[in-house]
């Protein structure tokens, strides 16, 4: 005799087959760490209420559950609105911005919305104090030691343009970061008691690469305008939100100049695209240092309408073609993003 469960499996499922069980001791391991992360006795009750659950988790795995859906919306502070210029709306399938906590008796710390690609994750932050008292050592600290209120599993630069609300006791902060391998990243609230941290994943955007193999110039760009000199071009990787570039060269602060060949004819500068967050690495000998370095866009780009990269005269189409000379002179420039 069939199980409810193989009945509701063999109408929602074309394909047949066994129907897949729910792991009960995984479901059960899950919300104990949402409870009070303290394992649970398996009473007869609980075992019960575990069968529930893990029906319920079926349900909604197989695309049976009731006809209406919760949309969650993004929230207002995220991480396009933090770190990118104009109209987010168009990119917000890009982000993920389920919220994932942490807490005490004193602060709750949640990743609001988080966005990445191969070199960058960018993710926004609230701190809700649960008392008066916590809420002025929150803000003691965020004013006398801003930086000294985190510890990350990886590198990261913290963004202090975020928001504080007095009425709700919470403060809003955005942050970036080099990102590591795999798809997942910390990050502890040091007001917070010993061992809560806050662990959530991610997933990264596309992104498409070009291999150059050129010699050109490097500048300095908007932080040392008076900087210039040679630079070997190896490749360039970019996404919606990023830049990112390898070369050798013989200053480690230079960066090659580079223009962006858009499909109505018009033509942009970095400096014009180039946004505030960066980083690099850079590693070498006998003068010559092999760089990677990053800088993300002021608003977010919309690849499909890029032609090309042109770097020292040559378009360096994205579709891989060809390069080919272009005449610099007879561009428009693109005006940038507000």
């Amino acid at each position: 005799m069939k199980s409810r469960l193989q009945t509701l499996w063999d109408q929602v499922s074309p394909e047949g087959g066994p129907c897949p069980q729910p792991n009960p001791w995984g479901v059960r391991r899950r919300v104990d760490a949402a409870l009070d992360q303290k394992p649970r006795a398996a009473r007869l009750w609980r075992k019960l209420k575990l069968a529930a659950l893990c029906a319920a988790a079926l349900v909604l795995l197989t695309g049976a559950a009731a006809v209406t859906e919760m949309v969650l919306a993004p929230p207002t502070y995220n991480v396009l609105s933090a770190f990118f210029q104009g109209d987010a709306a168009p990119w917000e399938s890009l982000m993920d911005f389920q919220p994932v906590s942490v807490g005490d008796d004193d602060y709750t710390l949640t990743v609001t919305s988080t966005v990445a690609d191969k070199s960058t994750l960018f993710y926004t932050l609230t701190i809700e104090a649960h008392s008066d008292e916590a809420w002025e050592e929150l803000r003691k600290q965020i004013s006398e030691n801003f930086y000294a209120l985190f510890s990350f599993r990886s590198h990261g630069s913290l963004s202090t343009d975020g928001e504080v609300d007095p009425g709700s006791r919470t403060c809003y902060i955005s942050v970036s970061t080099e990102r590591g391998w795999g798809s997942s990243a910390g990050i502890r609230l040091n007001l917070m008691e010993e061992g809560k941290e806050l662990r959530f994943s991610y997933r990264p955007v596309s992104d498409l690469k070009l291999d150059i193999g050129a010699e050109g110039q490097g500048t300095g760009g908007w932080a040392w305008p008076d900087m210039a000199g040679p630079v070997t071009l190896e490749r360039l990787t970019l996404s919606p939100l990023t830049l990112e570039a390898e070369y050798t060269t013989g200053d480690s602060e230079l960066f090659p100049v580079l223009y962006f060949l858009w499909d109505d004819g018009t033509v942009s500068d970095l400096d014009s695209l180039k946004g505030g967050t960066g980083h690099g690495s850079g590693h070498g000998a006998n003068g010559v240092t092999k760089m990677t370095k990053s800088y993300s866009f002021p608003a977010v780009q919309d690849l499909s309408q890029l032609e090309a990269v042109v770097f020292e005269g040559m378009a360096y189409p994205l579709d891989k073609g060809e390069p080919y000379e272009v005449d610099m002179e007879v561009l428009t420039t693109r005006e940038p993003a507000s």
